[in-house]
């Protein structure tokens, strides 16, 4: 039944290159943290699905996430980008919907920023907020 629900709930996350990211890949690596939340804690936010992956100490692990994301975004029907030395440092992407559910990637990609802390940050969220709603959460 527990298996069910997580397939259910990351069903429209499937084909997508940063799906791959999720789950057992970053398991017991103890540079990386993994969050997913579903359900009634994200009923305020309009939100049905939020996963964010934070993954430390790793440039490398940041080039991989970052193909990975812009292999994704290239059909987006919304984006804002910013880079930093021809690569990717932010982007926030509206996806096209799936099975009637807005979809969002956040990419930050804090190795380029020499005063930041050295991680890379993915989050991905699908539900019926808006582009313009969950902008406002960022801020």
């Amino acid at each position: 039944m527990l298996l069910v629900s997580l397939t259910m709930g990351i069903s429209a996350q499937e084909g997508l290159g940063i799906n791959q990211l999720f789950g057992n890949r970053y398991r017991n690596n103890r540079n990386a943290i993994e969050v997913l939340v579903k359900g009634k804690e994200l009923k305020d936010y309009d939100l049905s699905l939020f996963r964010s992956l934070t993954v430390k100490y790793s440039p490398d692990e940041a080039k991989v996430i970052e193909k990975l994301v812009t292999a994704d975004a290239k059909d987006a029907v919304d984006k804002e980008t910013g880079r930093i030395g021809g690569n990717l440092y932010f982007g926030f992407y509206q996806l096209q919907p799936a099975k009637g559910k807005h979809r969002y990637i956040f990419f930050r990609n804090n190795f380029l920023r020499k005063n930041q802390e050295p991680e890379v940050t993915i989050v991905y969220m699908e539900g019926n907020t808006t582009l313009k709603e969950l902008k406002n959460l960022f801020k």
